[in-house]
């Protein structure tokens, strides 16, 4: 690694932070219709002249908006991705990492103590903060495309009901109705997240909301419900530590029918845990707000012989622009 790039990554948050401020001032659905002089911006933002055109500049160095005669324009990624408007809008997860911004502050307490920053509640305490966090696992899914590919190269033939434990919007299983049509559903969640999942189905997804059954499981309480032919766990395990896992492992074990089928969904650790790079990352994130980490295939495999599963496959879904993996078992 040279100085160049070593000086890119420790000045990584200036970037995030632009990114981030611009998000939640509007300021790519104000340049979405004509090209604005900093004047102009500033008036449709109601902020500062100066400032704004500061921000517009270092936006415009990213490669996220075109300067030209002294007017800012959207480019096509901007348009594509952060423009509310747009199908693949991943503006809810960019607000979700300003939300958890001032935590990073305490990454070095909880690197000495092992303890989060926050307190993990899955983001259920305040309204507030369950749509923002379930809104941001959405625009994620949507944007990088991570429910269409799994949509298409899942092979559920023969499967007659499907649950996502800790689904969320349901933006995974409504990918998976509209590819197979006789398939029945459930999201398996909390009943806060539920709320929100209802709204954006009824939004999002209408065609298909009404074959989808919420069903409100905290898998830390309860057994879940079946028997069902497949379960799907999608960015669950890494919010869990390893004993809450294995126990989980168990639970899903129960709850399929003989012949049952569970997918998991999450970045897969090599055995030294230092790759996907962005699933090394990532574990400080779930450090600083939840209990768990990203776990290795020998880890999650090892759950699941142990809770009884077989024929245990890992398949790494194609990068870029994926960085995660599907490990699938199935009950004998």
């Amino acid at each position: 690694m040279d100085f160049a790039r070593l000086a890119e990554i420790a000045g990584a948050h200036a970037d995030a932070r632009s990114i981030q401020v611009a998000v939640k001032l509007g300021m790519f659905e104000a340049l979405a219709g004509a090209p604005l002089d900093d004047a102009a911006l500033a008036g449709a933002l109601g902020t500062e002249r100066r400032a704004t055109a500061i921000l517009a500049n270092a936006l415009a160095a990213l490669g996220l908006i075109e300067k030209s005669a002294g007017r800012f324009s959207l480019k096509e990624t901007s348009r594509r991705y952060l423009l509310r408007s747009s199908a693949e809008y991943v503006g809810g997860w960019i607000l979700f990492d300003e939300a958890i911004f001032p935590f990073w502050a305490h990454l070095e307490e909880s690197i000495r103590t092992g303890r989060p920053a926050r307190t993990p509640d899955m983001f259920q305490s305040e309204p507030a903060d369950t749509e923002r966090f379930i809104r941001a696992m959405d625009s994620l899914v949507r944007a990088r495309g991570d429910a269409r590919w799994v949509a298409d190269h899942l092979d559920l033939a023969g499967v007659r009901t499907i649950a996502d434990l800790g689904g969320g919007p349901g933006t995974y299983v409504a990918a998976l109705l509209k590819r197979w049509p006789a398939l029945g559903a459930s999201i398996y969640d909390l009943p806060a997240t539920l709320e929100v999942a209802r709204r954006i189905l009824a939004e999002r997804e209408p065609e298909v909301a009404s074959r989808i059954a919420l069903v409100s499981v905290d898998y830390l309480k309860d057994e879940i419900p079946g028997p069902i032919d497949a379960l799907f766990l999608s960015n669950v395990i890494h919010s869990e530590d390893e004993a809450v896992n294995a126990e989980l492992m168990r639970k899903c074990f129960r709850s399929l029918a003989p012949g049952g089928t569970i997918i998991i969904k999450d970045h897969v650790m090599n055995r030294d845990m230092t790759e996907p790079r962005a699933g090394a990352v990532f574990s400080l994130y779930l450090l600083l707000k939840a209990r768990g980490r990203n776990y290795s295939f020998e880890e999650v495999s090892g759950w699941l012989a142990a809770a009884g599963f077989r024929s245990v496959s890992l398949g790494p879904l194609p990068h870029p622009p994926f960085t995660s993996s599907l490990v699938i078992a199935r009950k004998p």
